[in-house]
């Protein structure tokens, strides 16, 4: 079985991780556990590719960062800290995996939230007819961009459409009660704050970074 083959079996991109093999396998023995021919070839397959990263690695190659031997202690990218060790514990057993994202997507997601949410502030606090599309449609519209960026950079990163939508969907719920918390203390339509009267405006900073965090973090 050619290395080809063996990716091609699992479901899983030259770059995946030590993890994403392991799942991709157990996930198809679970769904073919009557056939054992099947099993057979998946589990080869597996062996191939923990076979070739072991073979990188004594060569010295730079293999994947999240390949785990007794002997090496993972190595986070440079300038990007890992998720606090809470937060692992937290989330090991959900459905979801954390993972350090890499220096360029870091750079490229920050670069795209962050336009998203000085355009959202600007659109609250211009109060000057030569913006054309300034008023409520522009904050839907901003929504609905870091909604469609989420599953953008998920998928990016190999993750099927359908988790990537869950995924993005509870991290615009998640931005929505902690914004709602937030502006009911603040208060901005009474206490205006850096010049946001709205609390619509309050919930859509939130919700944005909310989006930011779990397309670059979560899988």
């Amino acid at each position: 079985m050619s290395v080809e083959n063996a990716l091609n079996l699992l479901g899983v991109s030259e770059s995946a991780s030590f993890d994403d093999i392991l799942r991709a396998k157990n996930s198809i023995v679970a769904s073919i556990k009557d056939n054992q021919e099947a099993i057979a070839q998946v589990e080869a397959a597996y062996d191939m590719l923990l076979m070739r990263s072991l073979t990188q690695r004594r060569a010295g190659k730079v293999v994947d960062r999240s390949i785990r031997f007794a002997d090496v202690k993972p190595v986070n990218p440079l300038g990007v800290r890992s998720m606090p060790q809470w937060v692992q514990t937290t989330t090991k057993n959900l459905p979801v995996s954390v993972e350090t994202p890499s220096t360029g997507d870091l750079g490229l997601q920050a670069g795209v939230y962050g336009a998203l949410m000085v355009l959202t502030y600007v659109n609250e606090t211009s109060t000057s007819s030569a913006i054309p599309y300034a008023g409520p449609d522009v904050a839907g519209l901003i929504l609905a961009s870091s909604f469609g960026a989420s599953l953008y950079f998920m998928t990016r990163r190999n993750l099927k459409l359908g988790k990537a939508t869950l995924i993005t969907i509870g991290g615009l719920v998640a931005g929505a009660v902690v914004g709602s918390a937030v502006e009911n203390w603040l208060q901005v339509d009474i206490v205006p704050f850096l010049g946001i009267h709205s609390s619509a405006t309050v919930v859509g900073e939130i919700i944005l970074f909310s989006q930011f965090l779990v397309s670059l973090y979560l899988r």
